[in-house]
This record gives structure tokens, sequence and C-alpha cells, in this order.
């Protein structure tokens, strides 16, 4: 795949992938453009390389030459995107423990009774948990951890200081968006790769 497509991108776009300090940063580099034109060429209907692939000031990824948007995410060496012609976000997350301190500094009350409503754990118990290693609240939690990143990258402005407001609640088995300018497109658990993806829209006005 590189013999094919690195000399087909622009100098100053090569310049900066091999720029890269180490070599999983060049390939995280490489592999997040290649399989970004390849999505944006499905939605376009126009050849891979016709796009002009631009950051925003808060390190969004933005198309320049045509009315779709894009969003790139990356953890792990798993890399991730989404297209829409709409505003788009997309966050993963792997499924791993935590400590009750990282769900309250990620999500509102309202969001951190929903993460641990299957706990066997009294929310006394909750709180001085060193690690929560419930395989059912780590899920809950990825996933909620996706949903909110991805929010933001949908508004465009990036994780941001405010997402300790409610932006999600669950009802029953589904969870939906407070913010009726958003919807949820895509959330859900690969378990093969052990990571939580979610996919939020913004509609255009």
């Amino acid at each position: 795949m590189t013999a094919k497509y690195f000399p087909m991108l622009t100098p100053l776009r090569q310049k900066k992938i091999v720029s890269m300090k180490t070599s999983e940063e060049r390939s995280l580099a490489f592999c997040s453009e290649i399989l970004a034109r390849q999505c944006l060429s499905e939605l376009c209907d126009a050849p891979e390389f016709s796009f002009t692939l631009l950051l925003n000031p808060n390190a969004k990824s933005v198309v320049g030459n045509f009315d779709a948007e894009i969003s790139i995410a990356s953890e792990g060496d798993i890399v991730a995107c989404a297209v829409s012609e709409n505003f788009v976000g997309i966050c993963v997350h792997p499924l791993k423990p935590f400590t009750f301190k990282d769900a309250q500094n990620k999500f509102s009350d309202v969001e951190i009774r929903a993460v641990f409503a299957e706990s066997s754990y009294s929310f006394g118990e909750l709180i001085n948990l060193t690690e929560c290693n419930e395989k059912s609240v780590i899920r809950a939690y990825a996933l909620m951890s996706t949903l909110k990143e991805a929010y933001f990258f949908a508004s465009g402005r990036g994780i941001r200081n405010d997402r300790k407001i409610t932006l999600f609640e669950f009802d029953g088995n589904t969870v939906r968006c407070t913010d009726d300018d958003y919807i949820i497109s895509e959330s859900f658990i690969d378990d093969v790769t052990g990571y939580a993806i979610s996919v939020v829209e913004r509609y255009k006005k």
C-alpha cells in the first residue's frame, strides 16, 4: 500500500509523515490519510486523491474542496474514520479497567449513574475502588467515553472542559443524545478488537 499511495501524496504531506519520530507514528499518519481518502471516495463518488484534507484550529480534519465532513480517530493500533454530509465525530476507546475518578472527570452525575447501573458495588464502595474491573461496567464506561468525545469532535471544537454536562441518557437498552441537533449514528463494542466505537453527527442548518 505504501508503494502505491505514498507517491500520490502532496510533497508537503510526504515531508510531514517522513519527519515523524517513530515508525509507528509514520504508519498511523499514513494509514489515517489513506483510510480517510477511501471513505470520502465512497461518499462523494470521486477519486481518492481529489480531496484536499486540512486541519481546523482545533486539529480536526476537514475537507477543503468538497461538501463533505470527516472525522479520524486512533487508539493503539486502531484507526477509525467516519464521513458524512453532516458534521461528524468518531471515537474509539479500549475496554479496560478505570477508576471512579476517571468517570467523574468525564461524565455528569446522570451519566455516571448510567455507567455504574449494573455494578454490584454500593456507591460508597465505588468511590474507594482502586480500579473498576466489572465487565458490564467497563463496557458501559467505554461506550459513554466514545459518545462524549465523538459529540465534541462532531461539534468541531475538540474535547472540551464542559464535557461534564449531561449529553447522553439511557432508556433501557438504548441511549439518546439530549442535544436535538445531534444524532448517534453508531455506538457499539467490537469484541474481536476489544474496542468501543461511536459515531455522532450534527445536523447542518
